[in-house]
């Protein structure tokens, strides 16, 4: 009947234990973020030339002493006629920063600088970027660029890209890993929507995002790395909408293709036929693949292991029949395993090596029919009764914020904890039925609660059933505490959610005890 997390970082963390929690929502601005406009002088209106005061913002929060850990852009269009930096020269710099913008169709960074340029040339770890447009006005390069150092764990959420040869350029020269790219849209992207690049280059994982009319939406092939693609969807395509070049493992599920000349191509040169030796395991699950422009969407040219689960093809019939998915390799040693999916065309599989197939099915093209997709909505901008607490106030001032805010159910009012290190010495507690969303400022190392009492703890005591949410929270419980402890939380249709959680500390990261009914993702 409990859940313990023992955790140093818990990133939109919602705990709904009864039912469903209500649809997630970005909060903000407060009085710790730095504003670009009134701090800095930005003007936001198409004309003025912004790119000073964007990079004097941004050489301010890179900074490890400096206050506050994020960045807002209010409304407005910020005319760049250079490159803005934000960089790592350091290992503290540029960690634990976030930059948000009001809101992502209605707070545009528009190039005006010259062809082929670099619009933000992007180097944090730890971090957050959303909330923008990034219009390139067709001349730009790239849109975000990934610097020199090596970084991880970052996020980035809710932005449009658009009439860029790049949409990001992830990796570079010494790699960036485990990153999340979360409701982002992409659109004319004459190269590539998304390049991860760079053998260190790992552990991508692409939600819910956007690709409409771009070379290719999510690629390798500009030098290395991988990635995993859910949920999102590819229109029109120009050459694939997903390419691979090197070795890894890789998968696509329950994304949706419609017209783009393929959907998935593996390949080691320009030429997809030069074939990789080695192989690339992948996995492509419960993707809908409709009207490619080629009749082979798929095509493999390296050993796999490739496997096809639940996927429906909908492909025009040829006067000679081609396969739907072709694989081959130099040694004739390809592996596919094909279960479940259905196509329209008898020949679907053309294997050079073993196959085996369970389940597949062939249908008229007539009867697969679709819905025109939309892209996922953006997180919406919501106003919530707040509750500000002092940066590094002790458990005493933290609990009674918590309980003033409990009072407020139904209205999921935000207890605000700005950057700062928290020195808890008594468990702090959320009661039973309350909404609260628990919020600090950055990611990970920014607001940081830390156990100082005696004892195991823990840090926070969420009392079940609830709909608690916490947001950009650091928790170290040490070698000793528990960090959050959640009880009374096994409800028919209860559910928690961690996102981008990355649990240390005394025991164990997490253990989930005696749920039965409820669902932790």
């Amino acid at each position: 009947m409990k859940l313990l997390v023992t955790a140093i970082v818990i990133l939109t963390m919602a705990l709904a234990l009864v039912g469903m929690a209500s649809a997630d929502e970005f909060l903000g601005p407060f009085p710790s973020w730095a504003n670009v406009k009134t701090d800095y002088g930005a003007v936001g209106d198409g004309k003025a030339d912004d790119t000073a005061a964007i990079q004097r913002a941004l050489d301010d929060i890179r900074k490890p002493e400096f206050p506050k850990r994020v960045l807002y852009f209010p409304a407005g269009t910020y005319r760049l006629t250079d490159t803005v930096k934000l960089l790592r020269e350091t290992h503290n710099q540029s960690q634990g920063v976030c930059i948000f913008g009001e809101d992502p169709e209605k707070t545009v960074l528009k190039w005006d600088g010259p062809a082929g340029g670099i619009m933000l040339h992007y180097n944090p770890w730890y971090a957050s970027l959303g909330r923008l447009t990034f219009d390139g006005a067709g001349k730009a390069k790239t849109a975000i660029q990934h610097g020199r150092a090596f970084t991880t764990y970052n996020e980035i959420t809710d932005l449009i890209v658009k009439d860029v040869e790049f949409g990001i350029e992830a990796g570079m020269e010494n790699g960036i890993a485990e990153t999340a790219v979360l409701r982002c849209r992409f659109y004319r992207c004459s190269q590539a929507a998304i390049s991860i690049q760079g053998f260190n280059s790992l552990d991508w994982y692409i939600w819910h995002c956007w690709f409409e009319d771009c070379r290719i939406g999510v690629t390798n092939e500009f030098d290395a790395g991988n990635f995993h693609v859910y949920e999102s969807t590819f229109l029109r395509s120009r050459e694939a909408d997903v390419t691979i070049k090197h070795c890894g493992f890789f998968s696509l599920l329950g994304n949706t293709s419609i017209g783009s000349k393929a959907f998935f191509i593996a390949k080691r040169a320009d030429n997809w036929t030069d074939a990789e030796t080695w192989g690339a395991n992948f996995t492509l699950q419960k993707n809908t693949v409709i009207d490619p422009q080629d009749a082979t969407p798929i095509r493999i040219a390296n050993n796999g292991p490739i496997m096809l689960l639940d996927n429906v093809f909908r492909t025009r019939r040829e006067a000679e029949p081609r396969p739907v998915v072709y694989h081959a390799c130099p040694s004739g040693e390809a592996d596919l395993i094909s279960i479940g999916n259905t196509f329209t065309t008898q020949k679907a599989l053309e294997v050079q090596g073993r196959l085996h197939t369970l389940d597949d099915r062939t249908v008229l093209l007539a009867s697969l029919a679709y819905s025109e997709p939309t892209p996922h909505p953006f997180l919406p901008r919501a106003e919530r009764p707040v509750i500000e607490v002092q940066a590094g106030a002790d458990a005493t001032a933290l609990q009674a914020a918590i309980n003033e805010a409990a009072q407020l159910q139904g209205q999921r009012p935000v207890v605000h904890l700005p950057a700062g290190t928290y020195n808890v010495r008594n468990t702090l507690s959320i009661p039973a039925g309350s909404d609260l969303q628990l919020v600090g400022d950055g990611v990970i190392q920014a607001t940081q609660l830390n156990w100082a009492g005696p004892g195991e703890g823990p840090i926070l005591l969420i009392q079940g059933p609830s709909r608690a949410t916490l947001r950009y929270l650091g928790f170290s419980g040490g070698r000793n505490a528990r960090a959050i402890v959640a009880v009374n939380c096994d409800q028919p249709g209860g559910r928690v959610f961690m996102e981008q959680g990355n649990t240390s500390g005394y025991e164990y990261g997490l253990v989930v005890e005696g749920l039965d009914q409820t669902y932790v993702a």
